[in-house]
């Protein structure tokens, strides 16, 4: 007898909607949910057909608000809470989200679909301890499923468990060799192993590379540009708030645009802040989320780029995945990974001789790219001109204060494995006094929290010496006024958090071993001039920390060094980086194309919205705009100037003259005085300041006795002459009057 004769018309129509949506054909499902309900609408399978069906076509907020009007009109049907909070982490709601699905969970607790929406959605919150034990929850109940698993995996490493992610990542694998997010977090867990070394990481990347160019896709032949300009391409998941933007921004806004332009290719679908600035200083910004393997491939190749350069390795929505197709004539990883790639179509690889030294060569398939230092650093990229604040100045080293030493780490909890521990107690033992500060994410979690509390005890480091904190971004820097020395992690070093610590003063001590992510911080402290700080074995390591403890005034000697020779170093200087980066890629795009030869000298200047500007032009800019009192103007040329002349007098008066025109009379007065320390022989900075302290009716004394120091001149004599304009302060000599044209070409001394 068939089954279906003994249903009723609304019946029938549910089951052929649960036939056509198991067979993922979510528009005939969803036809047949909406004929159900219009025969009945009293049947609750018919709503919660109808948003599964509309949740696979992916009308997720459509979905959404039939599901929340299911739990309100069929409240004891189990399915729709937890429909409704898959929903709201479908849509990135996730403090929404959690809740429902926590409540359905009490209903069904042996759903392994709700423990993975759960999971997910308490990962991307970030409450990794919360996502392990949901993880484990679903591993348990879907013991076959990788995704699942792999899951597990990444819930364990980013609650701190690194090592003991790797097995059930390898688990995962093995259930589906061809699954590539598993298989690249496989990738990027290992290099936390330290009993893994150079050649087996090397193997490792070998095998999965090798596995993704088996598929191959067809698409738009690869063509170089036309003309002599370079064109580059970056891909990347990470275009947004994300530590590349550190590196990034500084980089892009820098590359001379008379022989190159930029294309960004967004493999994410989040367009924050960070993700608006990075596209001021590009071409082209083309998002890629979403799309399929071949319609990627179909999209960057149209763009005809010259070289593509991939910004994150095996990290998370790997680039690599669609560069093993040859999305460009050149290739080119830099930045986003600490390994090699292992894949024949990435041809070279940006370093420096620091983090690779000679011999290190045959760690990589890549050739490697060698600059003084294989990136330039700007910090605060949300907010540039901040780094003249007062909230960010270095501060006197806090043993200072306390009477004792804090030792310190603001780096990740999955970088804070077996030889962290081990490393950082052998140093407390022989510090007993000190403490240590903790901050990471995660640390405000009572689960996270007792891990680590254990983790640290069963090495011995006395836990009531330890403050665990949580990762603040408004706090980012000024953390570091509370920390004596950072104790760097290992295997996997710092790199962003080492170049926070060094621009706050903070030496950084450092374990260096023989492969790239053991050596990360190295660069930026050599470049700081803190060679001493960069150790070879973990007895080095503990000597070089207990040593700068044992002298707190030679530690705060050290601590107010160290922002100046780095700012004055390679690791800030953004241009000479460009310059050294666009010699690279013209010698290798020569191969493939003609090419345009630098012309000396290069031209100091920046790129943003679209045009090349000169320094002098952006310099002319900002007398202009002062001028004429258009301070939000004024502001937003000297964030763009910041790019490329990252702390310069010029800025710093120009940031004065905006403060002091908006009532931060003091910050002013505070921001004249650094500009002239950059330019102690400028006069007009200070007449500028004299008329300033007499508007204020505050004491000259101090500037009178510079001025006799400095040039044996009195205050009287400075004072003769009238306060100089912005186009004299600025050095401008204008060849028409100011009244008549404030933009006019000039003759710029800066």
């Amino acid at each position: 007898m068939n089954k279906n004769a003994s249903m009723g018309p609304a019946q029938r129509m549910i089951q052929q909607a649960w036939n056509a949506y198991n067979a993922n054909k979510y528009a005939e499902a969803l036809k047949h949910a909406r004929a159900a309900k219009r025969i009945t609408g009293t049947m609750p399978d018919g709503y919660y057909l109808e948003s599964l069906a509309l949740s696979g076509l992916n009308h997720n907020e459509e979905a959404l608000r039939l599901a929340e009007a299911g739990v309100r009109r069929f409240p004891s049907h189990p399915g729709f809470l937890g429909l409704a909070g898959a929903l709201e982490v479908q849509l990135e709601n996730y403090d929404k989200g959690i809740p429902l699905l926590k409540r359905s969970l009490a209903l069904q607790p042996g759903s392994a679909h709700l423990w993975q929406a759960l999971g997910t959605a308490s990962f991307y919150n970030g409450d990794y301890f919360e996502a392990r034990l949901a993880g484990e929850k679903a591993a348990a109940l879907l013991p076959n499923d990788p995704i699942a698993i792999g899951n597990y995996a990444s819930a364990l490493r980013e609650s701190g468990s690194t090592i003991e992610s790797i097995p059930v990542f390898r688990r995962a694998c093995a259930l589906d060799p061809t699954q590539r997010v598993n298989r690249s977090n496989l990738l990027f867990s290992l290099l936390y192993d330290e009993t893994i070394g150079a050649e087996e990481l090397r193997r490792e990347a070998m095998d999965w590379a090798q596995t993704l160019g088996r598929t191959k896709i067809d698409g738009p032949e690869m063509q170089a540009s036309e003309g002599q300009r370079i064109r580059i391409g970056i891909l990347s998941n990470d275009l947004r708030r994300h530590a590349c933007a550190y590196f990034l921004i500084p980089l892009i806004a820098n590359l001379d645009r008379t022989r190159f332009e930029v294309h960004l290719f967004s493999l994410s679908n989040v367009n924050d802040t960070i993700t608006k600035k990075i596209r001021v200083y590009a071409e082209g910004f083309h998002s890629l989320y979403k799309m399929s393997e071949a319609d990627v491939v179909k999209t960057v190749r149209a763009q005809r780029c010259d070289v593509m350069i991939d910004l994150g390795g095996y990290t998370g929505a790997s680039p690599l995945t669609y560069m093993v197709q040859r999305l460009a004539p050149k290739q080119l990883t830099w930045l986003g990974y600490p390994g090699t790639t292992g894949m024949e179509q990435i041809e070279y690889r940006v370093t420096d001789w620091t983090a690779d030294p000679e011999g290190f060569d045959h760690n990589y398939t890549e050739k490697l790219l060698r600059a003084p230092v294989f990136s330039a650093f700007h910090p605060i990229v949300t907010n540039p001109l901040m780094i003249y604040d007062a909230r960010y100045r270095v501060k006197p080293t806090p043993a200072l204060a306390n009477g004792y030493i804090t030792f310190g780490s603001c780096n990740t909890i999955a970088k804070l494995g077996p030889k962290t521990m081990r490393l950082w107690s052998a140093v407390l033992a022989r510090c007993p006094n000190s403490r240590m500060l903790v901050e990471a994410a995660g640390c405000d979690q009572e689960g996270v929290r007792e891990m680590l509390f254990e983790r640290m005890a069963a090495y011995g480091i006395d836990t009531s010496r330890v403050e665990l904190i949580n990762r603040d971004g408004s706090n980012q820097y000024v953390t570091y006024h509370r920390i004596d020395i950072a104790l760097d992690t290992a295997p996997v070093t710092g790199g962003t958090t080492t170049c926070d610590a060094i621009w706050m003063g903070v030496p950084v001590v450092s374990f260096a071993g023989d492969t790239f992510h053991q050596r990360v911080s190295a660069p930026f402290l050599h470049a700081a001039g803190l060679d001493d700080l960069i150790c070879d074995s973990e007895e080095r390591y503990v000597e070089v920390a207990c040593a700068l403890a044992a002298d707190m005034q030679q530690l705060d000697n050290i601590r107010q060094s160290i922002r100046p020779r780095a700012e004055q170093s390679e690791m800030f200087d953004a241009p000479r980086f460009a310059a050294w980066f666009e010699d690279q890629l013209t010698e290798m795009c020569s191969e493939t194309k003609p090419v345009a030869a630098r012309t000396e000298p290069r031209q100091s200047g920046i790129f943003f919205a679209g045009q090349w500007y000169p320094a002098e032009t952006l310099l002319m800019s900002v007398a202009a705009h002062i001028h004429l009192g258009e301070w939000q103007a004024v502001h937003n040329v000297l964030e763009n100037l910041t790019s490329t002349w990252y702390r310069h007098w010029a800025v710093a008066y120009g940031l004065a003259e905006y403060k002091y025109h908006n009532g931060a009379t003091d910050t002013a007065i505070d921001l004249l005085v650094e500009a002239i320390g950059m330019r102690p022989y400028a006069l007009p900075l200070y007449r500028k300041l004299a008329a300033w302290l007499d508007e204020q009716q505050l004491d000259k004394s101090a500037l009178a006795s510079l001025l006799q120091d400095q040039f044996g001149l009195t205050l009287a004599t400075l004072e003769a002459s009238p306060p100089p304009n912005a186009f004299e302060t600025l050095g401008i000599s204008l060849e028409l009057p100011v009244a008549e044209s404030a933009t006019e070409e000039a003759e710029v001394t800066a």
